[in-house]
């Protein structure tokens, strides 16, 4: 007669088991979420860059100029220029439907500027005013204003939406313009390049490439131009 050998794991052994394995998770679970994050600013810098390419075929269609008025029946003619105070909306409602047809590159996952899904509603074309097409909430890049498609390529063009104090970002990202914590942003460039950059832990915006000042401010050497402040209105999303 042969007796059956049973075996099973003591309390300590199980706890020892749970341990190990809530150790292991909490290595992981940053990783994913940096991986997980990562993704989504590659989405966002995509995003970004189909907005830009938009862009420069309206310049293309409109001696170079990228849009700078507020939204009436036609670009040629309407005659109110953007400024600091407008949303950049209404430069991105030109856009609509010659070049784009769908706001969903508009939103960026995670950030307050854009806190559900755009509805998708267009404005249609000769059309005098904004109503539809990238209402509040649907929109979640600034723009820099007043620019040309033969503009010094490494002058930024669209970007992510900063806080209420343009051009700095937010460390929480349950406000306007953390999208990021403060750490990245998305900007898309003249050239329609586009790059996530390391924001300025100090001064919360995007430091200009050798440089000390925001890539959003005008310079203050006459020896090296770079975008005008009364020229070039940096605009939030709406």
């Amino acid at each position: 007669m042969f007796k059956r050998s049973l075996s099973a794991f003591t309390l300590i052994e199980l706890l020892v088991v749970i341990t190990i394995i809530a150790i292991l998770a909490s290595f992981a679970l940053p990783a994913y979420t940096a991986v997980q994050e990562r993704a989504q600013q590659t989405k966002d810098l995509s995003n970004a860059k189909q907005v830009t390419l938009a862009l420069k075929q309206f310049a293309s269609d409109n001696n170079g100029a990228f849009p700078s008025k507020a939204p009436a029946a036609d670009y040629g003619s309407a005659a109110t220029a953007l400024t600091s105070s407008s949303p950049s909306n209404d430069a991105f409602w030109w856009l609509f439907p010659n070049y784009l047809q769908s706001e969903d590159i508009f939103s960026v996952t995670g950030s307050k500027w854009t806190p559900s899904n755009p509805d998708n509603k267009i404005d249609p074309a000769g059309s005098t005013a904004r109503t539809n097409t990238l209402k509040v909430g649907e929109n979640s890049y600034a723009y820099v204003s007043g620019l040309t498609d033969t503009a010094n390529a490494a002058f930024p063009l669209i970007a992510d939406g900063f806080s209420a104090t343009v051009p700095t970002y937010d460390t929480s990202k349950s406000n306007k313009g953390g999208v990021w914590a403060a750490k990245k942003a998305v900007i898309a460039f003249c050239d329609g390049s586009g790059q996530i950059m390391k924001v300025d832990p100090t001064s919360k915006t995007v430091l200009r490439p050798g440089h000390t000042t925001s890539i959003f401010a005008a310079s203050s050497d006459s020896t090296d131009p770079w975008i005008d402040s009364t020229g070039n209105p940096v605009l939030n999303p709406q």
